[in-house]
């Protein structure tokens, strides 16, 4: 799972302003917010690039830091301008909407690390480790607008008109990064959750439980059935590119098939391997065997190694196609990624 999030930092302030009536120190004073901006989307666009190409929250953790310090600089800085004709709010607006964004990386983006360490575990925990972000990213898009507002009101006070002109590199990269990995979560979390159990039902056929085996083989064949209803309510990311939910699709897809028609044999082997091992035990003991009774268990053995055979063909196939798929949708995403960022 790639641990991401984006900063939609200081979008506006990448606006062209026209000036009115030659409010020239007003544009300054706003320029210089602007300044403080671009230093944090530069470290803010560092993470997202190591983001990409790293798994793992606590090893990018390095730019995480970064981008924290970054904050604190521009806390600073903005904290030693004047007010603006012995107004505050504007100045006041960015310092809080600073605050905010440095909590939430430092305090809320600090637990999603911990999270992560536990999010493979269950779906639960990482449907829980999901909403973390998604919450902290809110809580960042919420004071992103509140703070465009006040910046949009202070121009308007002082004749300053902001025109909306192409976005810089870097504004378009932050923004295209939260769309594609908004896309991405949401089909990851549908993927996650048949994944995982298939997951506990190669274990139970490892132990060899036949219990656990049929009662995973149908929650596996009911998880995948929803997951494959939800992949279609998700539509395809800018309207064309269907890549990962189509990965997605196949490897749920198979997770169904290999439940419904394939994993029986699996499960007929496990049944008559039990059977056998009590009748081994039982002809064993039997100290006055008949041809009867020797003519039963050679059938028995007979049956078992026919059964044997059908586990270990039918294992092979579903080893070496689900092995395909997954490496098809490991590929998938880390191309749709790469072709967007």
């Amino acid at each position: 799972m790639k641990t991401i999030f984006t900063l939609l930092l200081a979008l506006l302030f990448s606006s062209n302003l026209v000036l009115a009536q030659n409010p020239n120190v007003a544009v300054e004073y706003m320029n210089k917010m602007s300044t403080e901006f671009k230093a944090i989307q530069e470290a803010t666009w560092d993470y997202t690039k190591s983001a990409a190409n790293n798994q793992n929250a606590r090893k990018i953790n390095k730019r995480r830091l970064e981008l924290i310090q970054q904050i604190d600089a521009s806390i600073k800085n903005v904290s030693k301008l004047t007010a603006y004709e012995k107004k505050t709010y504007f100045k006041d607006s960015v310092l809080s909407y600073l605050k905010i964004q440095k909590i939430v990386i430092q305090e809320d983006y600090g637990k999603i690390m911990d999270l992560e360490d536990i999010a493979e575990s269950s779906y639960d925990a990482m449907e829980a480790y999901m909403k973390a972000k998604e919450i902290a990213n809110s809580k960042m898009k919420t004071s992103s607008q509140q703070l465009s507002d006040t910046y949009e009101a202070f121009a308007k006070e002082n004749n300053v008109t902001i025109r909306e002109g192409e976005k810089d590199k870097l504004t378009k990269q932050l923004l295209v990064a939260d769309e594609v990995y908004d896309h991405y979560n949401e089909i990851y979390l549908v993927f996650f959750k048949p994944y995982k159990q298939e997951l506990y039902l190669l274990d139970a056929m490892n132990k060899a439980d036949l219990a656990a085996l049929e009662q995973n083989k149908v929650s596996l064949s009911k998880i995948s059935g929803e997951s494959l209803v939800k992949l279609k309510g998700i539509k395809p990311f800018r309207g064309t590119d269907n890549t990962i939910r189509a990965a997605a699709t196949e490897l749920i897809t198979f997770y169904k098939d290999e439940t419904d028609t394939k994993f029986f044999k699996l499960i007929d082997f496990q049944t008559k391997k039990d059977a056998f091992d009590k009748a081994k035990k039982a002809f064993e003991a039997n100290k006055n065997k008949t041809n009867d009774d020797i003519n039963a268990y050679n059938t028995l053995i007979g049956e078992l190694n026919k059964a044997s055979a059908e586990f270990n063909n039918t294992n092979a196939e579903l080893n070496k196609k689900r092995s395909t798929l997954i490496n098809d949708w490991n590929n998938a995403c880390q191309n749709f990624t790469a072709k967007y960022l």
